[in-house]
């Protein structure tokens, strides 16, 4: 469940940013600024612990062993929700629709991180949206040797995927409050 609270400052969610583990607490959750964030460059948050966990353990764990959970409260009220809305989800299909479109029109390479700074640059700044709620697939698949993948499904009850991981991705560093431990 979403867990949502009024705040004098607007809507919050509460969301989880999974991290490696490190020798010092991180006072902020840190930017994912690489080319193939499905979401452009932010800072990505979980809106169930169980996901959390699930990111932990498949990527996070690798570089250090462990990992550590942070939670935060996340303002809501900019954010396009493309997962609950439909107006939101069809927009944002429509700019992603319109980015790779001028790509083509310039005769430039269709790649991930240039569509997301379209996107920002012609919409997001321009309507004050300070971050995405995104359904991402329930599917992942891995790679545990240079030669076989797993996959792993989040679900009892094969093949009906009826648990959506929802990611938030927020933009701005601002709009992020009480940034904790939590695991």
């Amino acid at each position: 469940m979403i867990q949502r609270v009024d705040s004098p400052d607007g809507k919050m969610i509460l969301g989880y940013h999974t991290q490696e583990e490190r020798p010092v607490k991180l006072d902020k959750p840190i930017i994912c600024d690489d080319d193939l964030a499905w979401l452009g460059e932010g800072y990505y948050f979980w809106v169930e612990e169980e996901f959390a966990r699930i990111w932990g353990e498949d990527k996070k764990k690798k570089a250090t062993g462990s990992y550590s959970i942070y939670s935060a409260w996340i303002m809501a009220d900019h954010l396009l929700n493309t997962t609950f809305r439909e107006a939101d989800y069809f927009f944002f299909k429509e700019c992603i629709e319109e980015a790779i479109q001028n790509s083509k029109n310039l005769g430039e390479e269709i790649n991930l991180k240039d569509i997301h700074q379209y996107m920002k640059d012609t919409f997001w700044d321009e309507l004050g949206v300070t971050g995405i709620i995104y359904d991402d697939l329930p599917i992942n698949t891995h790679k545990t040797s240079k030669f076989r993948s797993l996959h792993r499904v989040h679900s009892e009850v094969k093949p009906l995927y009826y648990k959506k991981r929802i990611q938030i991705v927020v933009f701005d560093l601002g709009n992020i409050r009480d940034f904790k431990l939590h695991l």
